[in-house]
């Protein structure tokens, strides 16, 4: 074939511009990873930065000293979520009361008597009358747990919360403090609950004297303890993103008094400052609240305790809302009898409503009458060594192979772009399986840090 001047050259400029199209293509692939699961990951940048204190040093090198509760909290905090359910399971024995309240195992008939006692010192029609009324029914329930959920039906979670939530100002729901399951349900209340007029999230979790929240703009992990752990920080990234001022209302308290008299005067502290920094400023705007363990407890049977709920109430002067959300789940060694019969049932966090009464199925003994609501959540399903319950609006994405054979057993963190160091991640976890990352669309920056503490690589990281 023959070919004219013309005809050459505009050959010769095609093959030219091909060429520098490979060049520049071959350039890009060892810049950058496109996976086909929809992820880039970035040109990796290697560092060997020293880090400020760090938690991660103490799961490394200090773990067997720590006590359970530290454990199960750091395990969490590194994404390690059913190895801290599973620590949270053998707590030492200092814990044996509640044990043997949440398995349902406490002597029936000496609660009967004392409740009987107390039934006659209160008029009829008063709070504690009605609630030593309703322990007695409950000691009554049937003795079987099958026949018990015979007289129940079940129903999902949220809508439930949410249609209850229309009816108070103050909403409580509680955490247990290794759970990212707990703050992950709490996540998924935020904007249902925005929607009939919930303004406010008050969390434990803020340090005390912390005030200065109203210019966040990201979960800080100097702001308090558990903002350390992703499904926290996820919970306020979600509320700042809704329009919920956030309130800090923990305090701190004398160490040298007794626990009793300690705990009393946290609680009802803690109550004054929600109260004077929500509806005693604004009668309108409603309050969710996130508290640890028991706090949020409107009655006990110790008259000489009062929990935050209980204080709350009383300074308010109207009922509130208050939610159990950290008995009724796997805790494997100690599940509690009603949760153990339950869980074949549930496939989204649920509640259990009688089908007479239509009031919510709460148990064990010490929360009737102390909380409204009792959530059963189903269990953990792990799917690439991750929490399905991580995975509301989420995708999982491989890592690239090279990366997690450099670095082994560093942990990965993952920030939105422009965030700081010390914002909380997203989503993070030791590198050394088959893990996956989970993210939506976005654009992020990924951070690998050894146990020594020093930064090993970055790597800007696109999400379509």
């Amino acid at each position: 074939m023959i070919f004219t001047l013309n005809q050459k050259n505009a050959i010769m400029t095609h093959i030219q511009i091909l060429g520098l199209s490979m060049m520049l293509c071959l350039s890009l692939i060892t810049s950058c990873s496109y996976n086909k699961e929809g992820i880039v990951y970035d040109r990796l940048t290697e560092h060997h930065e020293e880090m400020k204190d760090h938690y991660f040093k103490d799961y490394c090198n200090n773990l067997l000293n720590l006590d359970t509760e530290e454990s199960e909290i750091l395990s969490s905090f590194i994404g390690y979520h059913k190895e801290a359910s599973l620590l949270a399971a053998h707590k030492n024995e200092k814990y044996l009361v509640d044990i043997l309240f949440e398995q349902n195992k406490m002597n029936n008939e000496d609660i009967k008597k004392y409740f009987n006692e107390q039934l006659n010192k209160y008029e009829a029609g008063t709070d504690e009358r009605i609630v030593f009324e309703r322990f007695l029914n409950v000691l009554d329930r049937p003795k079987h747990v099958k026949d018990l959920f015979e007289e129940y039906s079940i129903e999902e979670a949220k809508p439930y919360i949410v249609r209850q939530a229309q009816n108070f100002h103050f909403t409580v729901i509680n955490e247990s403090h290794y759970s990212g399951q707990n703050r992950a349900f709490t996540k998924e209340l935020l904007k249902p609950l925005w929607d009939i007029g919930y303004r406010y999230l008050a969390l434990e979790t803020f340090s005390s004297g912390d005030t200065l929240l109203s210019d966040l703009k990201y979960p800080s992990r100097n702001k308090g303890y558990y903002l350390n752990e992703s499904n926290m920080g996820n919970l306020v990234r979600e509320a700042l993103s809704i329009g919920y001022k956030l309130i800090q209302y923990d305090v701190p308290v004398n160490g040298h008094l007794e626990l009793l008299e300690r705990e009393n005067l946290r609680d009802q502290a803690q109550a004054e400052n929600i109260y004077n920094k929500t509806l005693k400023k604004d009668a309108v705007g409603k309050v969710l609240i996130h508290s640890g363990y028991d706090h949020q407890i409107e009655f006990s049977m110790n008259e000489i305790q009062e929990f935050m709920g209980k204080s709350l109430k009383k300074i308010s002067k109207q009922d509130i809302l208050t939610i159990n959300q950290n008995v009724m789940m796997e805790k494997k060694a100690k599940e509690n009898d009603y949760y153990d019969f339950a869980k074949q049932y549930i496939r989204t966090p649920s509640v259990f409503i009688n089908k007479k009464s239509n009031e919510c199925l709460v148990d064990p003994i010490k929360y009737v009458g102390g909380i409204d609501i009792q959530v059963y959540h189903p269990e953990t399903r792990y799917i690439e060594g991750r929490p399905n319950w991580m995975l509301s609006n989420k995708k999982l994405y491989s890592l690239p192979k090279k990366v997690k054979e450099k670095y082994i057993d560093c942990l990965l963190s993952i920030r939105p772009e422009g965030e700081p160091y010390d914002s909380t991640p997203i989503d993070q976890f030791v590198i050394g399986d088959e893990k996956k990352i989970i993210l939506s669309k976005g654009e992020y920056v990924i951070s690998i840090m050894d146990c020594n503490l020093v930064l090993k690589a970055t790597i800007p990281t696109t999400v379509h």
